[in-house]
Parts: structure tokens; C-alpha cells; sequence
């Protein structure tokens, strides 16, 4: 019965929430931009990547100040490295949504979810 139940409204959930995906953008590092009233990252490529239309900015990335600062500082030290280097680094971000505020703007930045 239990079973039954549970499939039942698995099917009853629209799908459209199951939409978003990521996006990888390949790119050298241009720049990174630190702000003293900020824990957000913001990050330039030689690559504007794809457009997310819930972000008004289409060309910067954002390493959200929601993320631990470990990881934060984690994918920073990455994003040096591939900078100083010149080395290709691809960032992937939510193909909707997922944007990172920016002073009252609160869908400023794609939201870096992943850099490798």
C-alpha cells in the first residue's frame, strides 16, 4: 500500500522542477575581484559562457559567500593558480536560477556550483 502511495505521487509532481541542469564554461582566468565588504568572489573568463536569464550579469561568475570558506577558499586558490599559470579552467553554473545577489541586486552573478 505504502508503495502504491509513494508512486502515486511521484507521478502527481510536475516535472518542470527537474529542468535545471549544468553548464561547463572553458576559459582563461582574465580576473578576480576581492571586495573588503564581501565574501563573494567574482571571477572573469576569456569566456562569457551561456547566458542564464534569471542573472542580470552575463559576463562575471560568482564564488557564493553562501559557501563554506573552505571550499570557497578551496576553488579560489584553483582560480590563482590557473591565472598565474595560464592554465584553462572550466566553471559550471545552473542553466536557471542560481544566481548570486549582489547589494540589492539578488540576481547579480551565475553561481559557480563547480571548477575544475
Amino acid at each position: 500500500m505504502m508503495k502504491k502511495l509513494l508512486l502515486a505521487l511521484l507521478i502527481a509532481l510536475p516535472l518542470k522542477g527537474f529542468s535545471a541542469y549544468w553548464i561547463d564554461s572553458a576559459g582563461t582566468v582574465n580576473s578576480i575581484t576581492t571586495y573588503s565588504g564581501s565574501d563573494t568572489i567574482l571571477v572573469s573568463l576569456s569566456v562569457s559562457g551561456t547566458n542564464v536569464a534569471q542573472c542580470t550579469d552575463k559576463t562575471v561568475f560568482a564564488i557564493s559567500a553562501d559557501m563554506p570558506e573552505e571550499r570557497r577558499a578551496r576553488m579560489y586558490s584553483m582560480l590563482l593558480a590557473a591565472q598565474a599559470s595560464g592554465r584553462v579552467v572550466t566553471v559550471s553554473y545552473v542553466n536557471e536560477g542560481g544566481c548570486e545577489p549582489w547589494g540589492s541586486n539578488v540576481n547579480a552573478y551565475r553561481k559557480i556550483t563547480r571548477l575544475r
